[in-house]
């Protein structure tokens, strides 16, 4: 399940960057509407395959894994929702400066937790 994860996310930020090129081409618009409800479908599929993974393996385990899978979590659907600003206002013509940030640092965030300092991770 930790390898479907790792994919369904890896898609959706690609995803997210096919949508991000396509928005506001003259002529892409309804491929740019498609591929971000697809990208939504992918939102989706991130969120369930997360929540598999934190009721499998951090149910029952010590509190301060449980509390730091909390925060990674978090971080999962602050980094969606940064997303979804980053497009809508993008799309609006509004300036995407602070939804990029929040992109970042969540990103940042997420992956340190997950790969570095939860029990699962790989790096060591």
């Amino acid at each position: 399940m930790t390898h479907l994860h790792i994919t369904t996310w890896a898609v959706g930020i690609i995803l997210f960057f096919v949508v991000l090129a396509l928005t506001g081409k003259e002529g892409k618009e309804k491929a740019a509407k498609i591929t971000h409800m697809v990208l939504r479908l992918f939102y989706v599929l991130i969120l369930l395959t997360g929540l598999e993974l934190f009721f499998r393996f951090y149910i029952g385990a010590p509190w301060s894994e449980t509390t730091e899978a909390l925060v990674k979590s978090a971080g999962g659907v602050w980094i969606i929702a940064a997303m979804e600003m980053i497009l809508i206002r993008g799309k609006k013509g509004k300036p995407t400066f602070g939804g990029w940030l929040q992109f970042a640092i969540a990103l940042i965030l997420t992956i340190a937790l997950g790969f570095g300092r939860l029990p699962m991770g790989i790096l060591p």
